[in-house]
């Protein structure tokens, strides 16, 4: 389904139409749709005005039945709030810190798979296919950080977590028709129990994380990852629900499911977000050599600066140069290209001068193209030129048109972890290879890529050859 139509160009395209236009709308099949192109309106929806739009639409009823109902991404009103509350101290830096060589471990088997493939090749540079490269180190990071495994998804080619995980990842026709029906007919395809989502895959995961957690508890294990932090999280909720001297307002309870819905949650958000925003990075550096050549000149200094010892977490996030490439590659290929909101009860959003710019009615549907916006010439200078600079220090990119982890108090609860793991493996990809353009390397990624699936037709394609 769609899959002939380039659905980013038109996006771009839909979104220039209407330039000079704060909002325009569309039908999606009988409910209209209203997209938000004005960086003011977008900062009323997703920041000023949030108590109107704090719910995303059709996640409720599209997984009403599903464990990721429980997740913080379907999540609703208050319960969104308790638990996005509980989740927030487990991704502060210092948590991302004691996560850090998890990550790092799993970017250094990266670098040794290639190293590998050089040597049986003979040649100085082979041709890569990275989006399955990608797909099996964040394949990997997921692996160990949110469920507790060691893998290598790089000398294991067919395990079953990577078999799983990239059956659920799939978008495919049928699996946006039934996104679609479950959202115009919730109460015929319960009735039909036709779920969303494959129950007998989804239990997989669910077993991994019980044993998991009941491992642990009866053996007092403790190991620095996601589980470990979000079992910490229940504990601390069953501490406040058992804490008389705090007020009587209500506390729901952190339950084992909540918890397994959080770790699907990451899963599905680190498994294809992570793989397709470094297969843009590295495709833009590929074809961006004086950027390329500019971060290995720091990558290098950093190297040497460590005289043999591993890349540290500190190191890594006082890189200036690697974070204005990676916040620019985000700002041309963003993982979410588009967010929406739901208006909870009838709003009049007015600019700085009181003009009224949207009358939103309870029930409308209002979407942030995310992709557009960052395309937007009104939004960012020469738009399809990948330009770090744009992300310099003395220069000032403006919160309401960055938002490649969506806006405001919805956004991405994951963002650090999400830059962490993108630095790790770029720094140690650029440090040790030099990435080129194969033959096979896309020229035209916006038309390339068609359909819902963020590939071109014939996938990401680089050469890579051995730094001496």
């Amino acid at each position: 389904m769609f899959g002939g139509i380039p659905v980013l160009k038109q996006m771009v395209e839909m979104n220039l139409k209407y330039s000079g236009s704060p909002v325009y709308g569309i039908y999606a099949l009988r409910d209209p749709v209203f997209f938000i192109r004005d960086p003011e309106l977008i900062k009323l929806v997703g920041i000023r005005e949030f108590d109107h739009f704090a719910n995303h639409h059709g996640m409720h009823n599209n997984m009403q039945e599903s464990i990721l109902s429980k997740s913080l991404i379907s999540l609703r009103d208050g319960r969104w709030r308790e638990m996005r509350n509980i989740l927030t101290p487990a991704f502060t830096g210092s948590k991302m810190r004691i996560m850090y060589n998890l990550i790092q471990s799993c970017s250094e088997e990266g670098v040794s798979h290639i190293l590998e493939l050089l040597e049986l090749s003979k040649d100085a540079a082979i041709d890569l296919e990275v989006k399955d490269y990608f797909t099996r180190f964040a394949n990997d990071v997921i692996a160990t950080v949110a469920f507790g495994l060691t893998i290598n998804s790089f000398r294991r080619k067919d395990n079953e977590f990577l078999r799983i995980g990239q059956s659920l990842s799939k978008i495919s026709a049928w699996s946006v028709v039934k996104a679609v029906l479950h959202a115009l007919f919730p109460r015929l395809m319960k009735l039909l129990r036709i779920q969303v989502m494959d129950t007998e895959k989804i239990d997989y995961f669910s077993r991994l994380v019980h044993v998991t957690m009941k491992y642990r508890q009866e053996h007092n294990v403790i190991r620095p990852d996601m589980v470990h932090l979000l079992m910490e999280a229940k504990q601390q909720r069953l501490s406040d629900l058992r804490d008389q001297s705090k007020d009587a307002q209500y506390y729901s309870e952190f339950t084992d499911e909540d918890l397994l819905a959080q770790c699907l949650l990451f899963f599905f958000a680190g498994f294809e977000i992570i793989s397709s925003s470094l297969c843009f990075l590295t495709h833009e550096l590929c074809l961006n050599s004086a950027v390329q050549d500019k971060l290995y000149e720091e990558i290098l200094s950093v190297h040497q600066e460590l005289n043999g010892q591993p890349l540290t977490y500190e190191k890594l996030t006082k890189m200036k140069y690697l974070d204005m490439v990676v916040l620019e590659s985000l700002r041309k290929w963003p993982p979410a290209i588009s967010t929406d909101r739901e208006c909870s009860k009838d709003i009049d959003l007015c600019d700085e001068n009181g003009e009224k710019m949207f009358s939103a009615r309870k029930g409308d549907v209002l979407q942030i193209p995310i992709f557009a916006v960052h395309r937007d010439p009104e939004n960012y200078e020469d738009p399809e030129s990948f330009d770090p600079e744009r992300f310099a220090e003395d220069q000032k990119v403006e919160s309401r048109l960055f938002l490649p982890f969506g806006v405001g108090p919805r956004n991405c609860i994951g963002n650090r972890m999400a830059l962490m793991e993108i630095k790790s493996i770029v720094y140690q990809l650029v440090l040790n290879f030099k990435l080129l353009p194969a033959e096979k390397t896309s020229r035209d990624l916006l038309d390339d890529i068609r359909g819902h699936g963020l590939k071109p037709k014939d996938g990401f394609w680089l050469k890579v050859q051995a730094r001496q």
